[in-house]
């Protein structure tokens, strides 16, 4: 048996979404932050990989507030918050893609540390 919810406030709900439209930039302002550096910076990386999960999860998170929220304000910025998570996605997947096998062998050539 699945429990009711209560309903949310105005003002409650506009708070959820303003903290996942805050959570998307953030994200999204990292990421530009950490592929625009000075030349490929391999320590970057993995990072990078940890903001695209994040997207990935925002992205389940604006869905989920989506079939919360009915009027059609909150889904307009819920969609444009779930394009902002999909473009940081895409771009640190690409990114990370691209300069893995680069960095991968710049490791090999080096001396291992032991």
């Amino acid at each position: 048996m699945q429990a009711s919810r209560a309903p949310v406030s105005p003002r409650r709900a506009r708070a959820r979404i303003l903290v996942t439209v805050m959570l998307a930039l953030a994200a999204a302002g990292a990421s530009a932050w950490f592929m625009h550096g000075l030349g490929v910076r391999c320590d970057s990386l993995a990072p990078l990989t940890v903001l695209a999960t994040l997207a990935a999860f925002l992205i389940s998170i604006c869905f989920r507030q989506m079939g919360r929220y009915a009027d059609s304000r909150s889904r307009w910025v819920l969609f444009v918050c779930i394009l902002i998570a999909g473009a940081t996605l895409f771009t640190d997947f690409r990114f990370v893609r691209r300069y893995r096998g680069f960095c991968d062998q710049l490791q090999q050539g080096s001396p291992s540390r032991q």
